[in-house]
């Protein structure tokens, strides 16, 4: 018998601008640029008559794209709803109004976006999206970043890490040298803490998965490595380092998350098979340029209809289906059906609309996503009046109380900065991400990010990278290289009691993966599709890869309920050395006799 279709629902969620650039010129300068169509079509993207089955795909960010590549490949109408620009997180946002003399807006861009060479599932996208003049599509836009530096304040001098370390083991002893070797090259970590750290690297290397997922996931980051009794420079560059690299919390982010990331690094920096390329890359442009723009354009191609702005706010379930969207956008709200439905929204958003009674009723594992957590992390972008030559590649500032990286980009893309952006007085774009943004006070005006002015913000920043890259009698940064900044745009009303982040990040905390969902619901026709989702084949921490990855098994789940006879979307499994496994099988009759790992002595 049929019921009446009831609405879960939240509040529309709204895009406040700042400072130069207001709500309106931000969604015409990341959309409307492009032609993007807004809300107003009645269906997700069937044409009439035309028999196909419809697929609405609530949020165009990176798993949403995803999703809609995947199903229009394989002749399924979509239609994608996204609140505010394609790309999500990953998106360049221009700064409206400071192009001049033919010159384009100045990009904003998100400093920490890198295409590790671990990466499986994104590479496999980017080459089957079409670019001009490239043989694997967007994949060529790749370029390779072949030095990170680790900078230290105080005097201190810092360590360029290197590639080519050996990658020659035959037993557990020669694993061993191999992991210390890499460690070696830190410097200023006594001996024996780096012997210890190579231990307990050793440790997780060989550790077997149900060990990983029943013990290690339970234990957090700084205390697997017992960073507590350790040196300042051991908690520094070995603990802390997870929320540079990863936006992980040490003292509450999950072993198994970090670990897992750092293996998959170390696999990938030694050249293994099992990586994509190398190590450490980024775009040759402005991310929407050199990839969100043409795969946008693409998608058009394959039928694919976009609605933006358009927030997804509730969703009605009638018989244990999903019967409509509630959508809110310029003309009101509006409700869309579909014969599938795939939430492709990031946590903080997918939370109060899965908690609703009805959702719940007909899925009750959806009410573990209420202990799931976000994190801030974003970026600040510098306009300098000149190069700043010596500086090639990624700078991960390892002292700075705000847990900074930073990139000069511009050296690495394909056209010349100053006479393609801007007013020609920018010569570099300097982007500096921010991963400690709630609780730890800076030097300069002794608060945390959150509360302070974009001004304090941006000479916070600058002070602490000053306090690294000028510390060892070579003036590298001055006042007088800044042009201009521009903060990002997830950073809403700056320096009022009123701040908040309308894009935080999924935080792995510690046992976080048994309150994940999976991409498959209890409801038939409901999948989800974000980083918060079980992506189990490679890495963990949330990224354009678990996006990715979440986003094909969202895909897959679907073509299994609808069954199709179309080909799965493609699956990856992070690097296994062979080398290693007769470890992990020795370790998986330990832990299955309750007994701990053997190199565990404490």
């Amino acid at each position: 018998m049929s019921t009446k279709p009831s609405w879960s629902s939240a509040a529309p969620g709204s895009i406040v601008g700042r400072g130069r650039i207001g709500r309106r010129s931000f969604l015409q300068a990341a959309g409307g640029a492009a032609g993007l169509g807004v809300l107003g079509a009645p269906s997700a993207g069937a044409r009439p008559g035309d028999g196909r089955q419809t697929v609405a795909v609530l949020g165009g960010g990176v798993a949403g794209l995803t999703v809609a590549h995947e199903l229009a490949e394989r002749g399924f109408a979509v239609t994608v709803y996204e609140r505010k620009a394609l790309g999500g997180k990953a998106i360049s946002t221009p700064v409206p109004g400071t192009g001049q003399a033919g010159r384009r807006d100045l990009p904003g861009e998100h400093g920490h976006r890198g295409y590790f060479g671990f990466y499986r599932h994104l590479p496999d996208t980017l080459r089957r999206i079409p670019f001009p003049g490239n043989p694997r599509g967007v994949f060529d836009n790749l370029t390779v970043v072949d030095y990170v530096m680790l900078a230290r304040d105080g005097g201190r001098f810092g360590l360029g890490v290197p590639a080519g370390i050996s990658n020659t083991f035959a037993d557990l002893d020669g694993f061993r040298h191999a992991i210390l070797g890499s460690l070696q090259i830190l410097g200023d970590i006594p001996p024996h803490e780096q012997a210890y750290l190579a231990d307990r690297m050793l440790m997780y290397f060989t550790s077997c998965d149900e060990r990983r997922f029943g013990q290690w996931e339970f234990v957090t980051w700084w205390d697997y490595l017992r960073a507590g009794s350790k040196s300042p420079d051991y908690q520094r560059l070995y603990a802390a380092q997870s929320q540079i690299i990863e936006a992980l919390k040490a003292e509450i982010g999950s072993a198994r998350t970090v670990g897992s990331g750092l293996e998959a690094l170390f696999y990938s920096e030694l050249g293994y098979p099992g990586s994509d390329g190398p190590l450490n890359r980024i775009m040759n442009a402005p991310t929407n340029d050199a990839w969100i723009d043409p795969w946008e354009r693409y998608l058009r191609g394959l039928g694919v209809e976009f609605r933006i702005p358009a927030e997804i706010t509730g969703l009605a379930v009638e018989d244990n289906r999903i019967a409509a969207a509630r959508i809110s956008g310029p003309r009101g709200s509006e409700t869309v059906t579909a014969d599938w439905f795939v939430l492709a929204v990031p946590l903080e958003r997918a939370q109060p609309i899965l908690s609703a009674p009805d959702l719940l009723a007909a899925d009750p594992g959806l009410g573990k996503l209420a202990q799931l957590q976000t994190t801030w992390s974003a970026g600040i972008q510098f306009y300098l009046t000149r190069e700043l030559p010596g500086i090639a590649g990624h700078i991960a500032y390892i002292d700075s109380p705000w847990k900074l990286v930073s990139i000069s980009q511009s050296q690495f893309w394909r056209e010349d900065f100053a006479s393609t952006w801007g007013s020609g007085a920018q010569r570099e774009s300097f982007s500096v991400v921010i991963s400690d943004w709630t609780d730890t006070p800076g030097t300069l005006y002794g608060k945390p990010a959150k509360d302070c002015t974009p001004q304090q913000i941006a000479d916070e920043t600058w002070a602490q990278m000053k306090a690294h890259l000028n510390s060892t009698g070579t003036t590298v940064l001055t006042a007088d290289l800044i042009e201009s900044y521009f903060l990002a745009h997830s950073i809403v009303d700056p320096g009022t009691p009123q701040t908040r982040n309308d894009e935080p990040f999924f935080l792995n905390t510690v046992g976080s993966w048994h309150n994940r969902p999976t991409a498959e619901t209890a409801i038939p026709n409901l999948f989800l599709a974000s980083d918060y989702v079980r992506a189990p084949r490679n890495i963990d921490f949330a990224s354009m890869e678990t996006a990715s990855e979440a986003a094909r098994h969202a895909v897959n789940a679907l073509l299994d309920e609808a069954g199709s006879n179309e080909h799965r979307a493609a699956l990856f499994d992070g690097y296994r050395p062979p080398e290693v496994e007769a470890f992990k099988n020795a370790d998986l009759a330990r832990y299955r006799a309750g007994l701990p790992h053997i190199l565990d002595g404490g």
